[in-house]
């Protein structure tokens, strides 16, 4: 197995997956602050986790790193545990089955920090995770945040459809709430159909 053919699989499955312009600003990303701790949340099918890990390696042995995924998706998960099991990246990976909430609740109280969090999971939920989040990065941590558009939609939550309009409107809020946090400097990129933002914890006064 390769990482191309995680892709396939996606594409044929409908399973969402980080763009090729979305990777190449995370890729970018990874190779300009190497992060020796990442978290991922919103592990899908393990494609990202891959193309994370790949792209670590060529700055660092995959050893001296972590690299924790959450994922809250049982059937998701087994998929993703699979293809990292089948391209030898499993045993570089903390793997966790949960809800991001309350692992990210844990990690506060554990005081554990992460140079770099991936925010890709559940999109309505990126306005709930936002406050634990900051306290989980350390003075100059990344927060690469993906699908800030959701494909489109939160570009104008009224005229999205019943089903999506929270998840449009909870972008919305999360987009406007991380372009005033006096503790994050933020850029938004386009990114194919999409937009992403690259935050960067404040070292000090707001600047960095």
């Amino acid at each position: 197995m390769t990482i191309q053919d995680i892709l396939e699989f996606t594409k044929q499955n409908n399973i969402p997956t980080i763009n090729d312009e979305a990777w190449e600003l995370l890729k970018n990303t990874l190779l300009n602050n190497q992060p020796k701790s990442i978290l991922e949340i919103g592990t899908g099918s393990g494609y990202s986790a891959a193309k994370i890990l790949e792209c670590v390696r060529t700055y660092t042995y995959l050893d001296k790193i972590s690299f924790t995924t959450i994922e809250i998706d049982p059937d998701r998960f087994e998929l993703s545990m699979g293809n990292l099991k089948a391209l030898g990246l499993y045993q570089n990976a903390e793997m966790i089955l949960d809800d991001a909430a309350a692992i990210l609740g844990q990690y506060v109280l554990e005081n554990r920090l992460f140079d770099l969090v991936f925010l890709d999971g559940a999109k309505g939920q990126y306005i709930n995770y936002l406050p634990q989040i900051l306290k989980i990065l350390p003075i100059g941590g990344i927060m690469f945040c993906d699908n800030l558009s959701f494909h489109g939609l939160a570009k104008s939550g009224k005229d999205a459809y019943h089903k999506m309009r929270t998840i449009a409107v909870n972008l919305q809020k999360f987009q406007k709430a991380i372009l005033k946090s006096p503790q994050l400097k933020c850029k938004i990129f386009e990114a194919g159909n999409d937009h992403v933002a690259i935050c960067q914890k404040n070292l000090k006064n707001g600047k960095i």
